[in-house]
């Protein structure tokens, strides 16, 4: 199978079945009032292999505008996503790490600073408010935002791990944008995911995977995509390859391309996927419980 420049298992599943290719993937659809969700289930090595997956789950929401989102589907979308964190994550819950991997300065690459922006940081109430931890009502929460390798020169599965083995969290979740091979996913599609991630591996840049193998430590990572290949635009408008290799010259398979309205795009979805996760982390938190907190 042709490789795909996409963070969405969805996508490579969607090309598997369009070669023909035969695989196992358990897959399931549940549609909601304000978007649609996916589960994907890689039980075998052979299945992992032919989509260039690791084995775990993969749940990918989709919703069908980003920019002006209603209140409504707001609640919704969130409920939604917190409640498929909540489905994967580990029962002995102690301490949690976020990590929001990206480039500030970079719109398309600044979502994971942007939702570690809205989290919940929760771990001073182990001193002071001991009793909102081991009651439950709050998990302890620390979070990090970690620059891209080129900017400081520490891999970010490095400056997670170090951090860590210090904390010793039963649990890591990692934010990253991503990237898609279809329009219609553009900053409108959300994955989750019980396996690792590579920061930079949907835009041919990988770096050092951050893995629950190298970690010790259960990983959710949560990515939504923000950029796709204009070969791939192009391409789906019906494009020949040849034509396209034509127009794009040397940059035929580097050229990326992403909304306009990108700032937005990632402010909206850096607020749908930080609610979700301080709903998945702490009990019973409303909307106005969250805007408390952060406001």
């Amino acid at each position: 199978m042709k490789k795909m420049r996409t963070g969405l298992v969805l996508e490579s599943i969607e090309a598997a079945n369009a070669a023909k290719l035969k695989h196992g993937a358990k897959t399931e659809k549940v549609k909601h009032d304000a978007c649609t969700v996916t589960t994907v289930k890689l039980e075998n090595d052979n299945d992992a292999k032919t989509f260039g997956r690791e084995k775990g789950t993969y749940i990918t929401v989709e919703f069908d505008r980003v920019y002006q989102i209603t209140d409504r589907d707001f609640e919704c979308i969130v409920k939604v996503i917190s409640d498929k964190i909540q489905s994967i994550m580990p029962r002995n819950r102690g301490r949690i790490l976020i990590a929001g991997i990206g480039n500030r300065e970079i719109t398309p690459d600044s979502l994971g600073p942007k939702c570690v922006d809205r989290v919940i940081v929760t771990r001073g109430f182990e001193k002071v408010m001991p009793e909102l931890i081991s009651s439950g009502t709050y998990s302890s929460v620390s979070a990090i935002c970690s620059n891209v390798f080129g900017v400081t020169g520490i891999e970010s599965a490095e400056l997670i791990g170090g951090i860590a083995k210090m904390l010793k969290p039963s649990l890591i979740i990692v934010i990253d944008a991503l990237a898609t091979t279809s329009v219609a996913r553009l900053c409108k599609t959300v994955q989750i995911s019980d396996t690792s991630l590579t920061p930079g591996g949907g835009v041919d840049n990988a770096r050092k995977r951050i893995s629950p193998d190298n970690l010790d430590t259960p990983v959710i990572s949560i990515g939504m995509p923000t950029v796709m290949d204009v070969s791939s635009i192009l391409s789906g408008a019906g494009c020949p390859q040849t034509e396209i290799k034509k127009q794009l010259g040397e940059y035929s398979d580097s050229m990326i391309a992403m909304p306009s309205r990108i700032d937005s795009a990632t402010d909206i979805a850096a607020k749908l996927i930080a609610f979700a996760v301080n709903k998945a982390l702490h009990r019973d938190l409303s909307t106005e419980d969250i805007l408390r907190f952060l406001y």
